[in-house]
């Protein structure tokens, strides 16, 4: 059956109810699946991303910014990713992976709990490296994961041990990246799916996954590589 996916964002400064369980991808003819409405992070009414005044948790600008991603294979694994990994998303992701933000992490857990694939019964995040977690104070696909457990009423399990120390793979293109090493460290439930912060080339969730066994992943954002085109 042919689907499609919505190429729109629809975000909602105003408390809201929704269901957390829709799938990503819906059959043609049925109405496709939008971002669910945000609801405020703080007691101030201000944007999570540029800080306006009035706006929360995101201003007009920055909710306009936002684009939706489809489900997409990289390295062998199917990946739900929320948004596309530029402009505002792109800045939500860097405020919790290298500020510890937490009310970024509270808007893009909202995003991708609306994105978990169906059958999922359990979140693994996919553990940061240690030395960027003690250097930034935060692990933000075990926030993410947690998150959207919470919102999605899904487990989480941290089944996955990380090295001390891998090169950075931010900015960087699919030659250059070396795949981190992981370890298992726990028993990994059926229907699990792993949970990260951003999917480029799928590098890092491959190597996860061949540990785990698993095949599907659910992510913040998604930046495109030129190779995947």
């Amino acid at each position: 059956m042919p689907f499609l996916l919505s190429s729109y964002v629809t975000l909602s400064s105003s408390p809201a109810t929704f269901s957390v369980r829709t799938p990503g991808l819906v059959p043609t003819g049925i109405a496709p699946v939008r971002v669910p409405p945000l609801r405020y992070v703080c007691p101030m009414p201000i944007c999570v991303v540029c800080a306006a005044w009035g706006h929360g948790p995101l201003c007009p600008e920055c909710r306009s910014q936002l684009r939706a991603a489809k489900p997409v294979m990289r390295s062998g694994l199917v990946v739900s990713s929320g948004l596309f990994h530029e402009k505002s998303a792109r800045r939500l992701v860097h405020l919790l992976k290298y500020q510890g933000l937490d009310a970024a992490g509270v808007v893009l857990g909202q995003i991708m709990a609306a994105q978990v694939p169906p059958g999922v019964s359990t979140l693994v995040p996919v553990p940061r490296a240690w030395a960027r977690r003690l250097r930034y104070g935060v692990d933000p696909a075990r926030v993410l994961a947690r998150r959207v457990g919470a919102i999605a009423g899904v487990e989480v399990v941290e089944a996955v041990g990380a090295e001390v120390w891998w090169p950075s793979h931010a900015g960087s293109d699919r030659s250059s990246r070396r795949p981190p090493e992981f370890r298992l460290v726990g028993v990994v439930p059926p229907g699990s799916a792993l949970v990260d912060d951003v999917v480029t080339t799928g590098a890092t969730l491959a190597a996860a996954g061949r540990i785990t066994g698993i095949h599907q992943a659910l992510t913040a954002t998604r930046a495109d590589c030129p190779s995947f085109e």
